[in-house]
């Protein structure tokens, strides 16, 4: 049985069948098909600011908290299952009619730094992400598939996600965060990083006390899981 994984454009090509890029503002999408590669930020967003993208946003608790909380930051949530599609859709939404009530300017603020992209994360970093133009990759709870046959399925066992990373990230300190709460696929996630060429374990921004929560990672502190953390920083390329 084969324990890495062997995507081709077929596979691809079947993954991008719904993919488009929404504004979880205005609600319009654009097909991905109809966006020129490599993605122009400002094109996308509409400012020069910089980008930080997660993988995986599931019910869309990181992407709303630290957009609320650093509106100078642009934020790019990938996700390809359509029902957290749909759940980041419905907590914006949700939240957007809250802050109209108390405060109907507020809202036009809020969102203006976020989009949502529906479609396969390695595929997009791959094709859509130009060189060097992305802050940093946040990746929490990413799904362990933890049946031996399934593990092939893992994101950081993709080469093509691995490459897309180190190709993407600023050097001079574009960052690469990860969360789990499964201590067998911290370790492998940390093993693969480690052999990387150009990304380095940093410990100086492992611990964090006020970063934002994820619902997973709310939801297994409440169940008395430990959860691992890891920072992987570019340096310099003079100095790699």
């Amino acid at each position: 049985m084969n324990e890495e994984p062997r995507y081709n454009e077929t596979y691809y090509e079947f993954t991008q069948f719904n993919s488009c890029i929404i504004d979880l503002d205005s609600g319009s999408q654009t097909n991905l098909a109809d966006i020129s590669a490599p993605i122009c930020w400002k094109d996308i967003f509409g400012n020069g600011n910089p980008v930080e993208i997660e993988v995986g946003c599931g019910k869309g608790r990181f992407l709303l908290e630290s957009a609320r909380r650093c509106p100078e930051i642009n934020y790019l949530g990938v996700e390809r299952a359509p029902k957290y599609v749909r759940r980041t859709q419905q907590r914006f939404r949700k939240h957007a009619k809250h802050t109209t009530l108390h405060n109907g300017e507020l809202r036009s603020v809020l969102f203006q730094n976020v989009r949502l992209a529906w479609t396969d994360a390695a595929r997009f970093v791959d094709f859509y992400v130009a060189e060097r133009c992305v802050q940093a990759y946040h990746v929490y709870f990413p799904d362990p598939w933890p049946k031996k046959r399934q593990h092939k399925r893992r994101l950081f066992r993709n080469e093509t996600w691995l490459r897309g990373v180190e190709r993407t990230l600023r050097p001079c300190g574009g960052r690469l965060h990860i969360a789990t709460d499964y201590s067998e696929y911290f370790d492998e996630i940390r093993h693969r990083l480690d052999q990387s060429t150009c990304l380095v374990e940093t410990t100086s921004a492992t611990v964090q006390t006020d970063h934002v929560q994820t619902n997973f990672e709310m939801k297994y502190l409440a169940e008395g899981r430990e959860i691992y953390r890891a920072v992987f920083e570019k340096p310099d390329l003079e100095d790699s």
